[in-house]
């Protein structure tokens, strides 16, 4: 079932016709379509389908002005869970009867449309690896640009809707509300937030990588961290923690709402992260971000690297692998160019971070 405030009262504000938006369910593919969704704002009513799991967040990316609305969604939009999901929030789109449907990425949603886009005048299709929908029904399809952002702009670019750089950040008032209610639950008035773990085994870096890098920003870079998790992330968290002084870290993993997560990351002088759906979070409040990066790489993922955004890499001539054959050569979650990563590799960019963190409160 979808739920949305402005479709409960006919689908439409004013004179623009309806966008209805679908992308892959992760926040960071929310956060990334952000200049399309505020590029196409001047032209449709433009509702993005989002995870109800997600709905503090939607939230405060309507209050802030950033979305006109969404659309949320109970089902379980991962094909192999739910099967049939796609095709029931297909004919749920459909009967919102919108002008426009996009979908990126998600294939099986593109053969649902087939059956349950009956009432949309158009549907456009885009997919990382240029995977295509099947042969039938008119579904206009953009090819990838190898760009995650650039490959939405492209659908601006189809529908005729010029770019016009929309903000894309929080304002500075909620990112202050935010950092203010960080400062109730830690102790500190900077601090870095380390969030070692991702949605994607294959995209997260060893802990004793992290760990030499806690470490290092403890005790090189003087600067007390927070770490942050899920739930099922407690036992691993325990051993990435063990033995290193417990007076200069906050361990709330398994301890955080989607709300408190943004606060704390408002609050804090930088993140350290895998390419995550934490480094698109980080953006949007406006934190610098270190970002470890193995199979994808930030190129992939963001159009605009300035901004405090660096990277830590190891130089393999195979990556970034991901979206090509080139995974295959490391088995399973294992990927040479993460297991390779030393916290030498990371001190500069650690301690440089530790550096502007600790002159935003000087």
């Amino acid at each position: 079932m979808i739920t949305s405030i402005s479709t409960s009262r006919g689908g439409r504000t004013g004179e623009r016709p309806l966008l209805v938006f679908v992308t892959y369910t992760g926040i960071g593919d929310l956060l990334m379509a952000l200049p399309l969704l505020g590029t196409v704002r001047s032209r449709f009513h433009a509702l993005p389908v989002i995870p109800s799991s997600y709905l503090d967040l939607a939230g405060l990316l309507v209050q802030d002005g950033l979305l006109d609305d969404y659309l949320l969604t109970d089902e379980d939009l991962v094909f192999s869970r739910n099967p049939f999901g796609h095709l029931r929030i297909s004919r749920e789109i459909s009967g919102l009867r919108p002008d426009t449907v996009v979908i990126y990425g998600k294939q099986m949603m593109a053969y649902a449309a087939h059956l349950g886009l009956v009432r949309t005048r158009r549907v456009l299709y885009g997919h990382p690896r240029g995977a295509a929908p099947p042969a039938g029904r008119g579904i206009e399809v953009l090819p990838p640009t190898g760009n995650r952002a650039q490959d939405y702009l492209q659908f601006a670019d189809r529908l005729g809707v010029p770019f016009t750089a929309p903000r894309i950040t929080l304002s500075e008032q909620l990112r202050g509300l935010l950092a203010d209610a960080a400062r109730a639950k830690i102790p500190w008035p900077s601090y870095a937030l380390i969030a070692p773990w991702s949605s994607d085994p294959s995209r997260d870096a060893p802990l004793a990588f992290f760990r030499k890098c806690i470490e290092i920003i403890i005790r090189a870079g003087d600067l007390p961290v927070v770490v942050t998790g899920l739930a099922s992330h407690r036992g691993a968290a325990e051993e990435l923690l063990y033995g290193l002084p417990q007076a200069r870290i906050v361990n709330l993993v398994g301890a955080t709402s989607l709300r408190q997560l943004l606060e704390i990351l408002a609050g804090a002088g930088f993140l350290l992260a895998n390419d995550s759906g934490n480094l698109h979070m980080a953006r949007l409040v406006g934190t610098p971000v270190v970002g470890v990066f193995g199979p994808t790489a930030p190129g992939q993922i963001v159009s605009d690297l300035s901004g405090g955004f660096m990277t830590i890499r190891h130089p393999l001539p195979c990556s970034p692998c991901a979206h090509t054959s080139r995974h295959l050569r490391c088995p399973g979650t294992y990927r040479q160019c993460l297991v390779e990563l030393k916290g030498s590799d990371a001190k500069e960019a650690l301690l440089s971070a530790c550096r502007m963190a600790a002159g935003q409160v000087a």
